[in-house]
């Protein structure tokens, strides 16, 4: 089997000539034939065949299949087929076509190769090593938050690369590019090696993902700089991506045992064993520099069945994406307690990265309130653990759920008295409610827009694209029809309190 694409390549940088017809990208052939007489007259010709002739000899035949008609010269031949206006040795050009489906009985080789080399159990390194005697280009293996898993030959790219968490990472200007480029979203998307161009490179990167039961939990990134890429260059990724998957299952009986120290002395700070002065020195024997804040984050997978690697593969996953931070594992969840000298939680580099990591490994994540005493962690992590609980995430685009967002669903939600709750909801509203659905009004609607525009009309009249005295009668017509009163202090906030219940 070989790519007709290729086929057209090899001519024409041999004879530096121009083949004309549309070849689809991924249409394949298994052999060569001469077209001949008998070909002509059953006119349907056989399929994964690729037909050599001459014009002068075939160019008026109408034929259905795969053909190249060389010696055109300004004639189109009356099939849809492929041609070369030059004359040229058919014997040669034979050969020359030949060789490249040649080429391709290789690529299996070198397929075989991979299968052997994780069959005996040589892990990562040597499939990469292998690879890269055949494709002639650096792979590397990242996992869902860019840190680097293995690579070959060694990364020392300090524009590309850099140490985040004492960890080879690639660097935040070229994630940040990759999200741009909507790359991120590609490798989450794709089920086959694709390339791109990025403006500061002359070569091609190829990228595909690593699935396992079709979660992505990495991806394979090859730079073309030594030599441009072919099409069994592309087949060749493809089956790497397969085999680093099979890898990363097999690697599951292993355990990080650090994490039995990092897991033991989380439960011990969730359990209200440790005062502050212990915590803080607890912590910083476990290398982890305890600064002025702290915040928790709690990340589980949407279905119990997702987790598809070991668990230190998610550690090193966190680790890489929080600095000064510790990870433990709870049940199917992992915590992190990240300790920071800034008095708020994620970044937005940080955010981008936890969400590429949460998105592409089928789980969700929860943040704490910021605090400042250590020996009160307990609190914070059951927010975290509080809205995971809920599942409130399902109602959520994003996989990260703050828990700033939903303090107010988790406190009630943990009373376990729905109809007590709901009965605390402002008769007003709830009336009000009542009277969109029969009447088709959208009063609510006006009222959740001026809470979301801090209460200010012209706000308010932009986000509704309404003029100000459309929005004020309105007001009035709640106040007729429900008795809402937006000057009283008290009223608003159970205005406010008894929408949030509606969401």
């Amino acid at each position: 089997m070989a790519y007709i694409s290729d086929i057209i390549n090899a001519i024409e940088k041999k004879y530096e000539i121009i083949v004309h017809g549309n070849a689809p990208k991924r249409h394949s052939v298994d052999g060569l034939r001469f077209l001949n007489q008998n070909d002509v007259i059953i006119e349907h010709l056989s399929p994964n065949i690729l037909y050599l002739a001459s014009y002068k000899d075939y160019g008026n035949s109408d034929v259905f299949g795969d053909v190249l008609f060389i010696g055109t010269g300004d004639r189109v031949p009356s099939s849809d087929s492929f041609y070369i206006n030059e004359e040229l040795d058919i014997l040669e050009l034979y050969n020359l076509m030949e060789d490249v489906i040649l080429s391709y009985q290789r690529i299996d080789i070198q397929k075989q190769s991979l299968f052997s080399i994780l069959h005996n159990g040589y892990g990562i390194e040597a499939l990469l090593q292998t690879a890269n005697k055949y494709l002639g280009n650096p792979v590397v293996v990242c996992d869902s938050s860019y840190g680097i898993l293995a690579s070959y030959p060694d990364l020392s790219d300090n524009k590309n690369l850099e140490i985040r968490n004492n960890r080879l990472s690639v660097r935040a200007k070229n994630t940040a590019d990759m999200e741009q480029k909507k790359i991120t979203e590609r490798i989450y998307h794709s089920v086959y090696p694709f390339a791109v161009k990025f403006d500061d490179y002359s070569f091609n990167w190829i990228f595909e993902s690593i699935r396992i039961k079709h979660a992505v939990v990495g991806y394979i990134c090859v730079m073309c700089k030594d030599r441009d890429h072919t099409e069994s260059d592309l087949d060749l990724i493809h089956t790497l991506a397969q085999m680093v998957s099979i890898q990363l299952q097999k690697d599951d009986s292993y355990r990080n045992p650090q994490g039995i120290k990092y897991d033991m002395f989380l439960k011990d700070l969730f359990g209200r064993h440790y005062d502050e002065e212990t915590a803080v020195s607890q912590l910083s024997l476990l290398g982890i520099k305890p600064q002025d804040y702290y915040y928790i984050v709690a990340c589980s997978f949407t279905a119990t069945s997702n987790r598809l690697m070991a668990y230190h593969n998610y550690i090193h996953q966190l680790t890489n994406i929080f600095s000064n931070s510790v990870t433990g594992v709870f049940g199917n969840r992992f915590v992190t307690l990240v300790s920071t000298s800034k008095p708020a939680t994620l970044d937005e580099k940080t955010a981008k990265r936890l969400g590429t990591f949460l998105t592409m490994n089928h789980m969700i994540g929860t943040i704490s309130y910021l605090y400042d005493r250590l020996s009160e962690s307990s609190s914070y992590f059951n927010q975290c653990q509080g809205l995971l609980s809920q599942r409130m995430s399902v109602f959520n685009e994003s996989p990260i759920i703050y828990y700033k967002d939903y303090y107010l669903r988790h406190i009630l939600g943990a009373l376990n008295k729905h109809a007590l709750v709901m009965a605390s909801i402002n008769p007003s509203i709830k009336f009000m409610k009542k009277y969109d659905e029969e009447n088709g009004t959208n009063y609510i609607s006006t009222l959740t827009t001026y809470f979301d525009n801090n209460r200010s009309a012209p706000a308010t009249a932009n986000a509704l694209f309404i003029h100000k005295s459309t929005l004020f009668y309105r007001f009035d017509k709640m106040k007729q029809l429900f008795g809402i009163h937006l000057d009283d202090k008290d009223e608003l906030f159970s205005y406010e309190y008894s929408l949030k219940l509606l969401e």
